[in-house]
């Protein structure tokens, strides 16, 4: 979606920061990849969107700004290739709809031999954290703070 010019995705799509319709004929929700830390408490959160039914789409929707939604699980996909791990664009997930209004969790499958569902499964050590966040640039300095 982001590939597509400015005028060709007014044209094509509906979005706001949590949810995408593209063509009438795709949908779209903003979730979460958790990676539990090894070392320490707590997890880093992948965000990132993922592709879901028409069905599942709507009923989100419907739910979605609800404090007490029903907490339930569906199929999805997912819509982006996630720096640092490759392939990851249309791997299936299990998504996993939290109470509170906060965003849907993605869980990956345990047996498939991803970098990434092994880094979900087993967690990740300061030093993987580190290097993922040496692959999206988070410690680049900004021309501005130099």
């Amino acid at each position: 979606m982001h590939s597509l010019g400015y005028v060709e995705r007014y044209r094509r799509s509906r979005f706001n920061s949590d949810l995408c319709t593209l063509d009438e004929s795709k949908y779209f929700l903003r979730a979460v990849i958790p990676l539990a830390f090894t070392e320490k408490e707590g997890a880093f959160h992948w965000g990132t969107w993922v592709e879901v039914s028409k069905a599942d789409h709507d009923w989100y929707v419907g739910v979605s700004e609800q404090q007490n939604a029903e907490a339930r699980s569906f199929a999805g996909r997912i819509a982006n290739d996630i720096p640092g791990y490759g392939g990851t664009l249309g791997t299936e997930v299990e998504v996993k709809i939290r109470e509170g209004g906060y965003r849907p969790l993605l869980l990956l499958k345990t047996d498939s031999s991803s970098a990434l569902a092994r880094d979900q499964s087993e967690g990740v050590s300061d030093k993987r954290h580190h290097e993922i966040l040496e692959t999206v640039g988070f410690f680049e300095e900004d021309e501005d703070d130099v």
